[in-house]
């Protein structure tokens, strides 16, 4: 199986039957462009299936007095956020979006240390703890994240190694398709072929916006109450 994106060209090019690129009607930053495209679409679909992904793990300060924190450049998915014990220990922290209470006070006795816990929100491309922190602590962060994998640009360019390699003649015939159906367009003036392609990319897209992070569902148990 082809392992940079030279051998994909020339896998490509076999399906097109143009394997000369400078005379090809599909020339070689198009092809590149096509196949990374797919790439990044089965990737996304990789990402949604919750099985671990192309996901990072970082570090990061935790701030007195600083309540919101950004994400990594690059993040897609968060897997999971840790804070960081003096003794090495890490306990995860849960993602709560409080609409019917109030936040706690930072001077709630409970927001430094290793004593404290709280939980995070989402908000833009970063998160906010609550309650605040009072203490600053080094790496007292760690964050799991699916990342965007590399654009393949220069011909020893190799996919991500999370990518699984019994699937990479998938992509190159994604490519083929494409490739085709850009020719359709451009001799046809139908753009029936672009429709779908968008269709399928704004199916992923609101899949994916709909699990833009890992959380676990808690559901209270009822309590019965009995008359006195």
């Amino acid at each position: 199986m082809p392992n940079t994106l030279t051998q994909f060209r020339t896998q490509i090019r076999r399906y097109l039957k143009e394997t000369n690129a400078s005379t090809s009607y599909w020339d070689a930053n198009f092809v590149d462009q096509l196949f990374n495209a797919q790439y990044r679409k089965r990737s996304t679909q990789l990402i949604m299936a919750f099985e671990g992904w192309f996901v990072n793990v970082s570090v990061r300060d935790i701030t007195a007095n600083t309540a919101r924190y950004a994400f990594p450049d690059g993040f897609l998915r968060l897997q999971k956020i840790e804070l960081v014990r003096s003794d090495g220990t890490t306990v995860p922290i849960h993602r709560d979006e409080r609409h019917d209470y109030a936040n706690p006070a930072d001077s709630s006795g409970s927001s430094g240390g290793d004593s404290y816990l709280p939980k995070y929100r989402m908000q833009g491309n970063g998160f906010i703890l609550e309650p605040t922190p009072t203490e600053t602590v080094t790496n007292g962060l760690q964050l799991e994240w699916a990342g965007v994998p590399a654009l393949l640009s220069a011909g020893g360019d190799q996919l991500h190694p999370s990518f699984p390699e019994i699937f990479e003649e998938l992509l190159v015939i994604d490519t083929v398709v494409n490739a085709f159906d850009a020719e359709g367009v451009q001799e046809s003036g139908l753009v029936r072929s672009l429709l779908r392609q968008r269709g399928e990319m704004e199916e992923n897209f609101e899949r994916f916006i709909e699990t833009r992070t890992v959380a676990r569902q808690e559901i209270q148990p009822f309590i019965v109450y009995e008359d006195a």
